[in-house]
């Protein structure tokens, strides 16, 4: 709201949030002093994302939901974008309710060796996959 970080115990205090409804809000200036070259808005929509992109020039910006489209693949898509630009997501923790069972792949280009997921799921839905692993001899 002043366009300076929170200092601790302000964000808890009922007094900031009226103040925040009523008063101006420094939007830009708080994105600024962030001091941050990744931002991640946990919203409903890209609103403040767009208004971000407008304070910061050399900064990355990744929104978890959008209007309109589904929630588990913007989020994932999210977390994807995130790894690229160097933020360590927990993809272990992630998968953990799907049990998935890690494979290793040939680390040789020409071993003639292929993997593919044997089971597909329906959209918006989750099965584990079944690794199969076939070997072609040339």
């Amino acid at each position: 709201m002043t366009g300076r970080l929170a200092e601790p115990g302000l964000l808890t205090d009922p007094a900031y949030w009226v103040r925040h409804v009523r008063e101006a809000v420094r939007f830009a200036d708080g994105v600024t002093a962030c001091q941050a070259n990744v931002f991640v808005e946990v919203g409903p929509d890209t609103t403040l994302t767009a208004l971000a992109q407008q304070s910061v020039e050399d900064g990355s910006f990744v929104a978890t939901a959008r209007k309109d489209r589904d929630e588990a693949r913007t989020l994932v898509r999210a977390l994807g974008q995130l790894q690229v630009r160097g933020i360590a997501v927990d993809w272990d923790a992630f998968f953990a309710p799907a049990r998935p069972v890690r494979v290793d792949l040939p680390t040789y280009a020409f071993q003639r060796e292929r993997f593919w997921v044997a089971a597909r799921s329906r959209p918006g839905t989750w099965t584990r996959p079944v690794w199969r692993r076939s070997i072609t001899r040339c």
